[in-house]
């Protein structure tokens, strides 16, 4: 055969085998998938090969051990050609890929190497307890001394020798497990996949078969990260969102629209129960049900920028085609905002003389933003870390202390204050100075906070002389708001007075004691 005509042939046959359909390729990269926190539900199709099986027909998927059986939805993508009359299940040893098949064979190569150590290691053993054994044999007076020194460099060496192989056994063994939590990670814990089996009415066994297919996918999910970095002087929170993305189907997922809710997949078959509605007096103790969420997954094409989609109690963000490496947790960046904020120094001086930095928010758009992780940020300053999430449009924020603004309180009359017998009253009084400083070098904006005694009795009775007077009064709180410039001082002057009967015997609370 001329060799022209050979290599025309041997082009023709690879350009053949890339054409086969490949049950397997269900598996490498899902067409869409929609990240829960702990699952995922993965949308896929292709053209797959029709079988022969028991005088039926039928097309094989290989799908992630991961998968919930019960959750596949199988359907033709062209319902005329024909119907899925079933669908079964069983396990399989996957056609690992490359990673995975380099990562069982660096196993297997430092197992090996831990069998060669724990020999060694044995061998060390077997020679200290020879010499261990030697120190009981008397030996010839002049010979005594120079056997004992024999033994103990002996021994030296060999605990030496003992403690070197342990240490590199240890090492191995660290080595071992560290390789087998990535497996676990990029695989997850059970290592064999699905096969299924989707059987066909009316499909033609020369030819190949259109399926789409959904199911749910564990060990996989989202986390939020976030960054809010306060900016009193510019009076704004810029707010960061990160998410953090992982999957372990075994495949790196390539060029697959990614999209993020913020709420769990409900897997139910069958619908809800209506329980019988009972009126009837509420009981003195009792809790509450749980909530009953039901959620619809998407099955929307994303936009290639992160875009958030509304859906009732929670959202969907899609993030466009994204490639994401089985085991690996990269950061997806989700939204970035500059929020208007109110900044204010909040001052409760009768609990503590510091200030803490208050932001007030009140957006336009509603926001919903799951709990997660928040690194909170000073003036470039790192202040904390504690749990965030938002709901709605109004929050407010705290940012630590503020050491350059002060509220002192000093007592001008006794804590105790001044109890008698007056008419058969009996009368508590208090004094207070509050000294407000602001030792920044420019103005802010200070809101404080003082106590209100809130009475439980009718038969009591309080005055207040306080200078100046309250911005706003609450059942239980006095509120003052000032600005005050860089450097500046204030004073609020508070004087209260409870009456009560002289017969009752009364708790005047926590600023009494």
């Amino acid at each position: 055969m001329p060799a022209k005509m050979m290599k025309f042939l041997i082009c023709l046959a690879m350009l053949a085998v890339m054409c086969l359909p490949a049950a397997s390729q269900a598996q490498a990269s899902p067409r869409e998938v929609l990240f829960f926190p702990d699952a995922a539900r993965v949308w896929d199709a292709g053209e797959f090969e029709v079988q022969g099986k028991n005088g039926r027909t039928a097309v094989r998927l290989e799908l992630p051990a991961q998968v919930d059986p019960s959750t596949l939805l199988v359907r033709p993508e062209d319902p005329e050609q024909f119907s899925i009359a079933d669908v079964q299940w069983d396990r399989t040893d996957p056609e690992d890929a490359e990673r995975v098949r380099d990562l069982r064979r660096k196993i297997r190569e430092h197992e090996s190497g831990k069998q060669k150590q724990e020999a060694v290691l044995k061998a060390f053993e077997a020679r200290i307890a020879f010499w261990e054994s030697r120190r009981d044999h008397h030996e010839e007076a002049d010979r005594m001394e120079q056997a004992a020194a024999k033994i103990f460099d002996a021994l030296k060496l060999a605990y030496l020798e003992k403690s070197k192989a342990g240490d590199e056994l240890e090492e191995i063994e660290k080595r071992i497990q560290e390789l087998r939590d990535r497996l676990r990670e990029i695989t997850g814990a059970e290592h064999r996949t699905w096969e299924v089996l989707v059987f066909l009415e009316g499909a033609d066994t020369s030819g190949n078969a259109g399926i789409a297919f959904n199911y749910i996918l564990s060990g996989c999910g989202w986390e939020p990260e976030y960054r809010l970095q306060a900016d009193s002087a510019e009076g704004g929170v810029q707010f960061t969102w990160e998410a953090r993305v992982w999957q372990s189907s075994g495949h790196d997922w390539k060029n697959t629209r990614i999209s993020l809710a913020t709420l769990q997949p409900q897997i139910d078959l069958d619908p809800p129960v209506i329980p019988d509605w009972i009126v009837r007096p509420v009981p003195k103790t009792g809790f509450p049900g749980p909530r009953d969420v039901r959620m619809a997954v998407m099955e929307t094409a994303a936009d290639e920028a992160p875009v958030q989609e509304r859906r009732g109690q929670f959202s969907v963000w899609h993030l466009g085609e994204q490639d994401l490496a089985a085991g690996e947790r990269p950061r997806i960046r989700i939204q970035e905002e500059a929020w208007p904020a109110d900044f204010v120094r909040l001052l409760r001086p009768s609990r503590s003389d510091r200030a803490f930095l208050r932001a007030r928010l009140e957006l336009d758009e509603v926001q919903n933003i799951p709990r997660g992780k928040a690194m909170f940020y000073h003036d470039q300053a790192m202040i904390g870390r504690r749990d965030f999430s938002f709901t709605g449009t109004e929050k407010t924020l705290y940012f630590g202390e503020d050491p350059f603004v002060t509220g002192e309180t000093v007592t001008k009359a006794s804590a105790s204050g001044t109890r008698g017998i007056i008419r058969e009253r009996q009368t508590y009084r208090w004094h207070f100075l509050v000294n407000v400083h602001n030792h920044h070098d420019h103005a802010v904006r200070i809101r404080l906070e003082e106590p209100r005694p809130v009475l439980g009795d009718d038969d009591m009775q309080a005055s207040f002389d306080l200078t100046p007077e309250p911005d706003r009064k609450t059942e239980s709180l006095f509120l003052w708001e000032m600005d005050l410039d860089g450097g500046e001082k204030r004073e609020v002057d508070l004087q209260m007075k409870i009456q009560a009967p002289g017969d009752m015997d009364v708790d005047w609370g926590w600023r009494s004691r």
